[in-house]
Formats: structure tokens, sequence, C-alpha cells
């Protein structure tokens, strides 16, 4: 049997080359435009007294695109703690410098870490404070990161003063350290809450935000798999937290809770 063939128009094929074009084009123009990021990147922005945030990015994790961002918190004793250490440079550690003295670096979580080994070299004074947990990791040890004291429930004394602090202990290794700064009433978390917005996402991390509620202001569907395994002791410790009624909630991965913080943060933790 003879196999007959039979040709493509010329016309078909110049449409599917411009409709490749044009969907390349949109696509580069959507990535151009929602760079996943908070403008301007790598410096502190004022938001509350002695509360400054940095915003940088974008990080890729899990194939995704996001913003990530670090919280400076100004001490009674005019020192810095940095929350949650974002990519370093020299111009951001000026910065930082002309606000006060850094002197505490904080791991809040056991993924938020990876940047720190460069923010101790060009600060090896600076206390290292890490979650539960994180000095155990094989990456840390690989990494040279030099942990000099582990978070608890209780704030120590360096910022007691200032801060409260607790710690979510889930299943599978998740721990993560919540702090209120009790002077602005600013709850300060690290992955607890994400609040993405799709328009600053690329396509696909866009879609995947939305599918895990990561755009909803809430825990993540694949965060919250992880701290049921905590059990009554976890859900205990976000009551207690939720109970705090900050006026505003910061968290590392989109858009803070500026105002209305405490009827935010209980409708984020409802699924508790």
């Amino acid at each position: 049997m003879t196999r007959r063939s039979y040709p493509v128009a010329a016309p078909t094929l110049a449409a599917v080359a411009v409709a490749g074009a044009l969907a390349g084009y949109l696509y580069a123009s959507r990535r151009a435009a929602s760079p996943a990021t908070y403008p301007p990147l790598d410096v502190p922005k004022p938001l509350a007294d002695d509360i400054w945030l940095v915003d940088s990015g974008p990080i890729h994790a899990g194939g995704l695109t996001l913003p990530v961002r670090m919280t400076v918190v100004r001490l009674d004793d005019g020192a810095l703690l940095l929350h949650s250490p974002t990519p370093y440079t020299p111009a951001l550690a000026a910065a930082l410098e002309a606000l006060g003295p850094v002197q505490h670096l904080v791991a809040p979580n056991v993924a938020h870490w990876t940047y720190l080994p460069r923010w101790q070299r060009a600060f090896p004074r600076a206390t290292l404070w890490a979650a539960p947990g994180l000095a155990e990791r094989a990456q840390v040890r690989r990494a040279g990161l030099r942990i000099d004291s582990i978070l608890s429930e209780e704030a120590p004394p360096a910022w007691a003063g200032a801060i409260d602090q607790g710690v979510i202990e889930g299943g599978a290794g998740f721990r993560e350290t919540w702090f209120l700064h009790r002077a602005t009433r600013t709850l300060i978390l690290t992955d607890l809450v994400q609040n993405l917005e799709p328009e600053r996402l690329p396509a696909i991390t866009a879609l995947v935000a939305r599918a895990t509620r990561g755009t909803a202001g809430t825990t993540p569907l694949y965060l919250r798999a992880a701290l049921r395994l905590g059990g009554e002791p976890m859900r205990a410790a976000i009551r207690a937290m939720v109970a705090l009624a900050p006026e505003r909630v910061v968290m590392a991965h989109g858009a803070p809770f500026a105002s209305g913080g405490a009827g935010r943060l209980k409708g984020a933790f409802a699924w508790v």
C-alpha cells in the first residue's frame, strides 16, 4: 500500500509560525511585567518605627519564581536584627549599618538560611540564631554555617524587652519561629503565611500559587500537610499566636498585611 502524503498549505504554516511568535512575545512580555519582586530591591524600606523591609529576588524554588523578603528590626540598644536575610550586597550592608550595628542574624525556619553564610562572613561578630533542627541539616554543616544559639519559645535577653516569640512545630522536620514587635504590633512570619500576588508572577508560578492557596493570604496547602502532623500542640501554638492580634503581619513571600492584621491573621489560620 502506498502511503499518501498531504501537503500543508503555506498559509497554514505561516499562521502557526505567527501564532508561535505571538505566544513567545506575550510570554516574554508577561515575564518582563511580572518580575516576582517588590521594587525597589535590596534596600531597607521603612514599615513602622524601627522596622524595615528588604525585598529581593526573584528566587527559584521547586521550579517556581518567587519574591523573597528580609525584615530588619532595630532593638532598644540600637542594634539590628536581620530576620531571614536575603542576598548580601556591600551596598545593602552599608545601608543597614547606617541604621545601626548588625548584631543578630536570624534563620527563622529550616528553609530560610541559605544566604546566611555570606552575611556571617561580612559580620563575624554577629550572633547567629537558628530555628530548632537547622543545625542538624547536612546542607547546613556542608555550608560551614556557624550557629551560635537555638531559638525557643522564650525571647533571649538580647531582645526580650521589645519582642515576643514562639515556635510552631509540625512534622517532617518543619519548625518556624515567629516574632512580635510589641511597640508596633508587627508580627514577623516566614512561610507560615503566603500572600503572593498573581499579577506579579510568571504564568506557571501564578497557576501553582493559586492552586496551593499561596495567593490567598493563608498557609499554602503543601505546608498544611506538614503542620497537621504536629497535632494538637501545633494547633494550640497557632491559636496562641493568632490571639496576639497584631496590627500588621509581614511574611517572606508576598504582600504584607499592612493593616487590619488581627482579622486577616485569624482568617489565614481558619483552617486550623
